[in-house]
């Protein structure tokens, strides 16, 4: 069904450290489908949870689902933590 047809209008951020050889951070974006089941959206890995690693991420996610007018009735949930405590 995909994610336009088949997911509600609610969008989780997260991000989590990735512990071996080479370490670094996933991000990743997951919705809600109509059956209440996780529908994965996108994944990166990234240096560090950092604003621009996000802001980088998050701009190729809005392009990739065709601009911003498109989730306009979407919802975005994440931990706010994550972004303003992080260093540039």
């Amino acid at each position: 069904m995909g994610f336009w047809a088949g997911c509600r209008p609610f969008i989780g951020l997260d991000g989590c450290h990735l512990k071996g050889l080479y370490g670094g951070q996933l991000l990743s974006v997951v919705a809600r489908d109509r059956n209440d089941n996780k529908f994965p959206v996108a994944v990166a890995v990234v240096e560090a949870e950092i604003r621009d690693s996000w802001s980088w991420f998050l701009t190729e996610l809005i392009d990739d689902l065709g601009g911003s007018e498109s989730l306009i009735h979407y919802n975005f949930i994440a931990k706010t933590s994550t972004v303003s405590r992080a260093k540039k």
